[in-house]
Parts: structure tokens; sequence; C-alpha cells
């Protein structure tokens, strides 16, 4: 009997007190509810709620560029890629079209009258991007699927902001309407290959971009790059590798031979301002030093005209970011090139360092420009 009268006892009181924990937690949940509500009305009432940035940032620099695989941490193995390519050519709207023709017509007069003049070449459109997880690691891998076009599409659909006969741009037409990784195939005429080379004296190299360049001539950029070509880095019917895409720019352009440096593919990438596609790689000298790659470039590349200058700057956190940041430098920078150097930073010395030192260099930053401007800052990295 005592049994049965404690038992009910226990449940009398365990219900009562559930009760009132439950109304108490009721009480918070809707106090915190309230407060959450005030903050949001007031955030409202200053304007639109803040939403994060997707793009590449550091400091002031804000880029378009949109990473969409890697970190720099772990490097995507050139087995782990795989390059899917549709034979058939994309098909262009009729607006689009009279572009390209137009685009043709240029580029003919230029060469009849003896000026330089853009090629049009055979290259990829891409089609589609998806990221995959390889194996019990998790390693990771990607699938890029690729369709044919040409050099003039290129040029054509580069004129996003261009208001046509209808009124409309380019970009409002197709590619507002669309999520951002996934356009129309003829939108995305390019995909371009992006590598930072890092010297055996530690330096990376940055080059300025010729003005006779399609994109972006006259900005600062990576150490080297190319665009994925169908006649170039396709062999009968076997698709292109991206890694030999890489190798191809180091060798026309700076004149290294695959066996003087290590390759490694650190990231995958849209520059949301122009729909341009691409990867980002970093290639470390064995032996060969900045000096030496300077003499062998007077000795003349067979691409040397795509950029009008090199420098070589050491190759430490706080010394990149104060050189990324330079008041000279913070316009004239292609989408790619600050993402790609801090990757390849985050490679060299891991995210945490990279993230620390970074920091404290943009502190010493913000405190010089309040003051005399930039200056140099003593860098033990």
């Amino acid at each position: 009997m005592e049994q049965i009268s404690s038992g009910v006892f226990g449940l009398v009181v365990g219900s009562v007190l559930g009760l009132t924990l439950s109304v108490l937690f009721e009480d918070s949940l809707k106090r915190g509810l309230s407060i959450v509500a005030v903050q949001v009305r007031q955030l409202r009432a200053r304007g639109e709620l803040p939403s994060p940035a997707l793009e590449f940032r550091l400091g002031p620099v804000q880029t378009s560029l949109l990473i969409l695989e890697g970190d720099g941490q772990q490097v995507i193995d050139e087995q782990s890629v795989r390059v899917l390519v549709d034979r058939s050519v994309v098909t262009l709207p009729d607006d689009i079209e009279s572009l390209r023709r137009e685009v043709q017509g240029e580029q003919e007069r230029r060469r009849a009258e003896g000026l330089h003049a853009h090629w049009n070449g055979p290259i990829y459109a891409v089609v589609g991007l998806a990221v995959e997880r390889i194996g019990i690691d998790e390693s990771p891998g990607v699938c890029l699927r690729l369709r044919s076009t040409d050099y003039f599409a290129f040029l054509a659909t580069q004129q996003l902001d261009r208001v046509l006969a209808d009124g409309s741009t380019l970009r409002e037409k197709y590619l507002d309407p669309y999520p951002v990784t996934s356009p129309p195939d003829f939108m995305s005429s390019s995909f371009g290959v992006y590598v930072a080379v890092v010297t055996a004296d530690r330096t990376v190299v940055v080059a300025r971009r010729s003005g006779d360049v399609g994109a972006f001539p006259g900005y600062w950029d990576a150490s080297a790059n190319e665009g994925l070509s169908r006649s170039l880095d396709s062999h009968g019917r076997t698709p292109p590798s991206l890694y030999d895409v890489a190798r191809r720019g180091l060798y026309e352009e700076l004149s290294l031979h695959r066996s003087e440096y290590r390759l490694e593919l650190l990231a995958f990438d849209l520059d949301r301002s122009t729909n341009q596609w691409g990867c980002m790689f970093a290639a470390f000298t064995h032996e060969v030093t900045s000096a030496e790659l300077a003499d062998r470039r007077t000795r003349g590349v067979p691409d040397k005209w795509e950029h009008d200058e090199v420098e070589f700057v050491p190759f430490t956190v706080e010394n990149m970011v104060i050189y990324l940041l330079r008041a000279d430098r913070r316009g004239f920078w292609t989408p790619a090139a600050p993402a790609l150097f801090y990757l390849t930073l985050v490679r060299q010395y891991g995210r945490v360092f990279v993230e620390r030192h970074a920091a404290r260099a943009l502190r010493r930053l913000d405190l010089a420009d309040r003051g005399h401007g930039y200056v140099a800052v003593p860098d033990r990295t």
C-alpha cells in the first residue's frame, strides 16, 4: 500500500514540477523571441538585414570571386579531377550571335589594318561543375562538364552590361534569372587556369597583364594563367587535363619545365562579375630562384607578350597582405589574384597561422591608413 501511495505521490509531484518548468521555459523562450524580434525590427528600421558576402574578401579588398571548392589546406589530386566533354557546339541566342558577328568583324578589320587582333580559337564552355568526396577520408574531387564554343563567343558574352536593342542587358536576360552556378552554357564560354609560383628562395611571382589581352588588360594577376583550349589541351578524344593546362602556362609564360616544380590544385572558382569559371594552382619550384627566373625571361618565353611586367614579392603572410592592399593596387587586381595568393599562403603556412598573421597585418595597415598612408612592416613569418 505504501509503495502504491508513494508511486502516485511521485507521479503527482513529477507532473507539477514538469508543468512548472515548462511554463518557466515557455516564458523565457517568449522573452528571448521578443528580444530577437525587437532587434530584427531595429535592423529593418535602419535598412535591409545584413547578409554574408559570398565572394572572397581581404580587409578593404572585396572581389567578385566565388570560391566553389577548396580552402588551400587540402590538395585536389590530379586523379580526382574528372573532365567530361560534350562534343556538340553551344547554341547562341540571336542577340548574342549578333554580338559575336560584330566582334568577328572588328577583329577582321584590325587584322587587315595590321593592328593586334584576337584569334578565334576553339575553346570550351562550362556546362556544370559537381563537387565530390572520395574514399573513407572524404578527399575532395571534382567533375567538370564542358561543351564546344569559340573565343569570339566568349568576347561577345563579356559585354554583360551593354544595353541591347530591346533595352535589356545580357546580365539581366541570361544571368540574373538563374542560380549563380547554373547559368546557360553559352554564357559560360571560358575556363581559366591560374597559377601562383613560389620560388626556391621564397618569393612569389606577380605579373601585370598586357594591354593586348582580351580580359582585364593592364591588371595585376597570377604568376601565369591560361584559358582552356580545344586545340591545345585536347588530344584526340581524350578530355583535357587541368594539371596539364597549368603546366603549359608555366612553360609558355615563365619557361618552367614540369620537372622543376611541385604543382598542386587548390580550388575551383567563379568570377561573378564576368561569369568566368576557373581553378587555382600553386607551383613550388625545387631549385629555381627568383633571380634565375628573371634571367630566363630576358632570353625569351613563348607568350611573353601576355604580361607587361613581372614582380617578385617576399612570400610571407604580412608582406603579401601589405602588397595585396597597396593603395596603388587595390582597384587593379584581377578577381582571382587576391584569392589565389591567399590560398597559396594557406597551403604554405596553414590556415590558423595565416589567419592570425593576416589579421595582425590588417590592423597595422588600418592604423597606417589613418595616419600617413601605407608603410612597410617588419615581417617575422
